[in-house]
């Protein structure tokens, strides 16, 4: 919905990351949250783990993966 808002900067910064031009530590901040399974939880088992990954490192790591998949095979004997 708000591509048109952030879409270029998005498409910057990951192309910067691809490139080699910005470190992708900058953005590869993780946030763990714990989510209660019960109403009241008070032991850490009643709580479900969530890690919550930067947006922009999903999409530029997708974009190497992708770029990855095509030169693998002609690189790594079977």
């Amino acid at each position: 919905h708000h591509w048109d808002i952030c879409g270029d900067d998005v498409t910057r910064v990951v192309l910067s990351i691809v490139r080699g031009e910005q470190s992708p530590e900058s953005i590869n901040d993780t946030v763990l949250v714990l989510i209660p399974k019960v109403l009241n939880p008070t032991l850490l088992s009643q709580f479900r783990p969530i890690s919550l990954c930067n947006v922009i490192y999903k999409i530029a790591s997708k974009v190497v993966a992708n770029r990855l998949k095509v030169v693998l095979p002609d690189i790594i004997s079977e």
